[in-house]
């Protein structure tokens, strides 16, 4: 989704104990097991991207659910899985 000049990349699209079906755009082998914003944020920092978040929004899918909480604006023209798969890459490498 492009959303205000970048790419809108929920917490849900690299969450391993979210299924496909919910809203997971990576495979397991490349998702991230309840990633946090924070993560999410530490990882776009080292990657070099400017962003905006919104941690008070929810997931529409998964509205109820507070692991679909928070998302950020990625100001860039990249395809979203290959953010999101650099982004779930860093936090892995974060996390050790």
């Amino acid at each position: 989704m492009k959303k205000r000049g970048g790419r809108t990349l929920w917490l849900v699209y690299i969450d391993l104990s979210v299924p496909r079906s919910r809203g997971r755009i990576l495979p397991r082998s490349h998702a991230v097991n309840k990633p946090t914003l924070q993560e999410m944020v530490k990882a776009l920092e080292a990657l070099g991207y400017k962003y905006e978040v919104y941690p008070n929004k929810k997931y529409p899918p998964l509205w109820y659910d507070d692991r679909a909480q928070g998302y950020v604006v990625v100001k860039t023209d990249e395809k979203m899985r290959i953010i999101a798969a650099k982004v779930a890459e860093k936090i892995k490498q974060i996390r050790g």
